[in-house]
């Protein structure tokens, strides 16, 4: 997908009459400014289901992808730790009958089937501020992170000065050091992740909210396992 297949994605989700993406529709525009993503494949039958957990290998995440359903896992369309074809098989079913339970009428495009990601998790983001305009926030992510609050924001574009400054800005920052023998996480592959989605944010004015959650990363690498965008 290019610059121009972005564009084109966010009229054909408007031309549904929807301002969310999917999160395979979020992850694509991800990739196109080189946002590392956790490998996924979406599947609508069993045997696929099948054929793409031998092919990403185990442990796995599953996911019911569907435009009505923002909050998976409230859902109850979350699975995580998947790892034999059994879990997977039973998985495909129940995640998706959860899903209709939980919003009749729902669309579902199918089932992602998707890598299980290692690391701290932290969040990032874009909201639009009424007198500054487009804004983005770094701080740590999963399921804490309404809870702990703990988050840095800018103005868009930021710098390489800024990105910095708001990754050292949060309190868990020493939990990104290292604590109790965990490696210290590398803090240039959030600086670069930063830096890119910025950049989406500037070139996409159109883009209402971003939220990558959770961005998992480790002592080598980050990847965003989970993303949402919602269109003005």
């Amino acid at each position: 997908m290019s610059k121009a297949e972005v564009t084109n994605l966010f009229k054909k989700v408007r031309a549904q009459k929807r301002a969310v993406l999917t999160e395979v529709e979020a992850k694509q525009v991800l990739s196109v400014y080189w946002i590392p993503i956790t490998k996924g494949l979406l599947v609508t039958k069993k045997e696929d289901a099948i054929k793409a957990a031998q092919k990403i290998g185990f442990p796995l995440v599953m996911k019911v992808v569907s435009p009505d359903i923002i909050h998976k896992t409230e859902a109850g369309a979350v699975a995580v730790g998947l790892k034999t074809i059994e879990e997977v098989l039973q998985a495909f079913e129940t995640l998706q009958k959860n899903a209709r339970a939980y919003k009749k009428g729902a669309k579902i495009h199918g089932v992602l089937i998707q890598e299980m990601a290692s690391g701290r998790e932290i969040i990032m983001g874009s909201t639009k501020d009424a007198q500054f305009g487009p804004t983005i926030m770094f701080g740590i992510g999963g399921v804490l992170v309404e809870v702990m609050r703990d988050v840095a924001f800018r103005v868009v574009p930021i710098s390489k000065f800024d990105a910095a400054e708001m990754i050292h800005e949060v309190k868990g920052y020493k939990i990104l050091q290292g604590v109790r023998g965990q490696k210290p996480i590398s803090e240039n592959a959030i600086l670069t992740i930063l830096l890119k989605v910025s950049q989406l944010i500037s070139e996409n004015p159109q883009i209402k909210e971003l939220d990558i959650n959770p961005l998992f990363v480790n002592e080598k690498e980050a990847k965003a396992a989970d993303a949402r965008i919602i269109l003005e």
